[in-house]
This record gives structure tokens, sequence and C-alpha cells, in this order.
């Protein structure tokens, strides 16, 4: 009784003095400790049907394989339409997908130069950048090949780092989440929904999808979801 007279205590304190839309974030993380799965998929949804959709866009070019769906950082066929999650916050991002690769690679968007490649082991379908961190404003791309490791196989994707401005204020502000959640005693899962809907709320989709993978110890609630959100996302994808 006394840490659930503790929690609402603190969030009354936190409407007062926390950044804007924060204090509902937070308050979304304690019911989704009740609740994990409903919450995953209202959240889901809610990023789906928001009143501003991301805009519409066309593909990169390049061929894909059988079965070969690039979630994110990239471009997703959600509902017929071509949803943007090209533009991200994190410099050291992580890149999704579902289907057979053989290899990673990272690029500046204008020139060849290799910052970063990564050899895909046995069934992998996640893999954070362990590279060089990445700068803000700048466009990279991330290509792909697959296991016949050529260049009819190759498919590629472009990405951006938000500005500089934006980028620090977004840090500061994901602190200040990070830093009330852990207060309140919070579960890492808990944490990354907090962080999937900030994220959501800033038209960030790539970081917020992000955020559903990063947790190591998943509950069964969170494991259905990452697959549900998986199969949604690359229906367009294969069809």
């Amino acid at each position: 009784m006394n840490q659930k007279l503790n929690l609402v205590l603190f969030f009354l304190a936190l409407t007062i003095i926390a950044p804007l839309h924060l204090p509902r974030v937070i308050a979304q993380t304690i019911q989704v400790q009740n609740n994990s799965n409903k919450n995953w998929e209202k959240a889901f949804e809610d990023l789906f049907n928001q009143d501003e959709d991301p805009p519409v866009v066309r593909k990169d070019g390049g061929t894909r394989g059988p079965g070969l769906c690039l979630v994110s950082p990239g471009l997703v066929e959600v509902k017929g339409q071509i949803r943007d999650y090209s533009t991200i916050w994190n410099t050291r991002p992580i890149f999704i997908w579902q289907g057979k690769l053989n290899r990673i690679e990272i690029r500046p968007s204008n020139n060849e130069e290799f910052l970063w490649t990564f050899d895909i082991q046995d069934d992998e379908e996640i893999v954070d950048y362990t590279g060089e961190e990445l700068k803000p404003g700048n466009t990279y791309r991330w290509r792909i090949f697959d296991s016949t490791d050529s260049i009819a196989g190759m498919q590629q994707r472009t990405f951006r780092i938000i500005d500089v401005e934006k980028h620090e204020a977004i840090t500061q502000d994901l602190a200040k989440l990070d830093q009330d959640l852990n207060k309140q005693g919070a579960t890492k899962e808990a944490i990354a929904f907090a962080r999937f809907q900030f994220f959501a709320e800033r038209h960030l989709w790539s970081d917020a999808l992000s955020e559903v993978f990063k947790v190591k110890e998943a509950s069964i609630e969170l494991q259905a979801f990452r697959s549900n959100i998986l199969q949604r996302l690359c229906e367009g994808e294969q069809n």
C-alpha cells in the first residue's frame, strides 16, 4: 500500500515539474506493468492511427530476396501506405528485419566509404550497430546482402540522424524520463514501453520500434507482441 501511495504522490509531483508529455508517458508506464500485452498492443494501434500519419514516400531501389523484409530503419508498407522510418535519433541504431541475410554494410550516403560491416550469424534478425558513433544531421545507407552475396541480391535503405539541436533536446528529455522511471522502480520492460511512447509521440518511428526489441529478458507477452508487430509490418513487403 505504501509503495502504491508513493507512486501516486510521485506522479502528482511530476505533473508539475516534468516536460510536456512525460507525465502521461509515466502514468501509462505504471499501467503497463499490470497488463503488459494489452498496453503494448494499444500503443502499437495508436502509433498507426494517429491524425498525423508519417509521410507517404517511395521506397529505395534494389531487389529483395524471397520473404525478406527490412523493418528499421527505413520505409515500411502498412495498410497500403509507405511509412517513413528513416529519420532517427539513435546514433547507434538497431537494425531489424525478417528473412535470411548474409551481411550488413553501413556507408555515408554521399560516398562509398565503409563505416561498419557485420556478418550475420545463424538466424539473427536484429543487430546493434557497434561502429563509430554516427553524427546528427548526416544521412547514411545500410546495404544488405542475401545468401548469394551478390549485387543481384543486394538491397539498400537510407536513414538520417536528426539535426544536432533536436538531437540534444530529445537526449535531455529522454534522460529525464529514464531518471524519473528509475526512481520509482520501473521494470526494464516498463521503461522500454515508456521510451516507445516517447519516440512515437515525436514521430520517430524507428526509434520507437527499436525499444520493442531492446529488452533482453522479455516477458511472454512482449515476445508475442514482437512477433505480431513484425508480421504486420512485413505484410506489405511480402505481398
